[in-house]
C-alpha cells in the first residue's frame, strides 16, 4: 500500500491526533491572527490561506509519520527497575528518555509513547519497597514485573528493545536478570560523578554465554575439588570483598575471580566478556560441586548482565552482604523462581 493511501487510510479512521499536533496548532493561531491583519489591510486573504492550508497539510503528514513509527516499526522501551533503592526512578526514566531522543532521534518520545501506545510512565517504573530478604514478597514482585514487561512489549511493535536502568543491590540484580531472555535489552549503568546514565551492552542474542580461550578480565585459579559445596568470589569494583569472613571458610572450597584492573569497568569495556568468563567459571563449578554459593563485589549492570546468563536454572545461591554484621547472608537460590508467563 502506497504511503498516500495509508493516509487516507490513517485519516478516515480517525489515527490521528490532529488537534494535539503541534503544526495543525499553529496553522489555527496563524488562520486568526493573520486573518485579522487581512481584514485590516482589505487584502491577502488568498495568501494567508494558502500559508494555513500548507501548514495544516505538513501537520497531516508529520502526524501520519509519527503514527507509522509507533505503529510498524522497532521502538525502545525504557524500564526502570528500583529495589529498595532511595533515588529517583522518575529521574532515572527521564534520562532515559533524554538518550533515547540524543542517540535515536525519538524527540517526544516519551509524549508518543503515551499518545499512540497508551504507555505511561508510572507503567515503565517497577518498584519495590520490601525487605529484599523477604523471600516471598520478592518472588512474587519478580514474576509480577516480568508479567507487566511481557505485556508491555505486546503494546509494542516487533523487536521491542528494553532500555534498562536497574537500581538496586548486585544479589537482586542478578534476580532481575533472570526475568529477561537473551535478546532485545540494553543495559544502562549509573554513572555517579557526572549523574548520568551510559550503555553497557546490548543483548541481542547467545553471545554473552559463548566459550571463552582464557580469562582476559579476571585472575582466576581453579581448585582441586576437596568438598561438596564451592563458594564463587567475584571481585570486579572499588569496594573489595572480605575474604576472611569466617563463612567462607566454613562453606567447602573457594573459587576466586579478582578483576586484573584495579577498581571498576570503564565504560568503553566489553562488559560481556566480564560476564563470559563468570558464566564459564560457573559452568565449571556446576558440574564438579552439589552446591555453589557466590559472593560479589561488582557494579549492578554486570549483575544483570550475569542473571541474563545464568536464567533460573541453576541451583546458585545468592547473597548480600550485611554492612552491620560484616557478613554475607543468603538470599535466595537462582532456581527458586519459576516464570510462567
Amino acid at each position: 500500500m502506497s504511503n498516500i493511501k495509508r493516509l487516507a487510510k490513517a485519516i478516515k479512521d480517525g489515527q490521528l491526533d490532529l488537534l494535539n499536533n503541534p503544526i495543525t496548532a499553529a496553522a489555527s493561531v496563524v488562520a486568526m491572527l493573520f486573518s485579522l491583519l487581512a481584514d485590516q489591510l482589505s487584502r491577502g486573504y488568498w495568501i494567508v490561506l494558502a500559508i494555513v492550508v500548507l501548514m495544516f497539510f505538513f501537520g497531516i503528514w508529520d502526524e501520519y509519520r509519527q503514527s507509522q513509527i509507533y505503529t510498524e516499526s522497532d521502538l525502545p522501551l525504557p524500564v526502570v527497575i528500583n529495589i529498595s533503592n532511595p533515588a529517583s526512578s522518575e529521574n532515572a526514566l527521564n534520562a532515559l528518555f533524554d538518550l533515547i531522543a540524543q542517540n535515536q532521534g525519538l524527540k517526544g518520545h516519551q509524549r508518543n509513547l503515551a499518545k499512540y501506545l497508551q504507555i505511561q510512565n508510572s507503567d515503565l517504573i517497577f518498584e519495590y519497597r520490601q525487605d529484599i530478604h523477604n523471600s516471598e514478597a520478592l518472588k512474587d514482585f519478580l514474576k509480577i514485573s516480568r508479567y507487566r514487561i511481557d505485556k508491555l512489549k505486546s503494546q509494542t511493535p516487533r523487536n521491542t528493545t528494553i532500555h534498562l536502568a536497574y537500581m538496586g543491590p548486585a544479589s537482586v540484580g542478578i534476580l532481575v536478570g533472570t526475568m529477561f531472555g537473551t535478546d532485545g535489552v540494553q543495559i544502562f549503568q549509573y554513572n555517579k560523578s557526572s549523574d548520568s546514565y551510559y550503555p553497557t551492552a546490548l543483548i541481542k542474542d547467545r553471545s554473552l554465554k559463548e566459550d571463552i580461550q582464557k580469562y582476559e578480565k579476571f585472575e582466576v585459579k581453579l581448585p582441586q575439588v576437596t568438598q561438596e559445596r564451592v563458594t564463587v568470589a567475584i571481585d570486579v569494583a572499588s569496594h573489595k570483598l572480605k575474604l576472611s569472613d569466617p563463612s567462607l571458610a566454613e562453606y567447602g572450597d573457594l573459587i576466586y575471580l579478582q578483576s586484573k584492573s584495579d577498581g571498576t569497568i570503564e565504560m568503553d569495556e566489553d562488559w560481556l566478556q566480564y560476564s563470559r568468563e563468570i558464566f564459564k567459571t560457573l559452568n565449571w563449578a556446576q558440574q564438579r560441586y552439589q552446591e555453589i554459593r557466590m559472593i560479589y563485589s561488582m557494579p549492578v549492570s554486570l549483575s544483570v548482565i550475569l542473571g541474563m546468563a545464568i536464567q533460573n536454572y541453576w541451583n546458585i545461591m545468592l547473597t548480600n552482604y550485611e554492612k552491620g554484621s560484616g557478613t554475607y547472608r543468603d538470599l535466595m537460590r537462582t532456581n527458586e523462581i519459576t516464570y510462567y508467563f
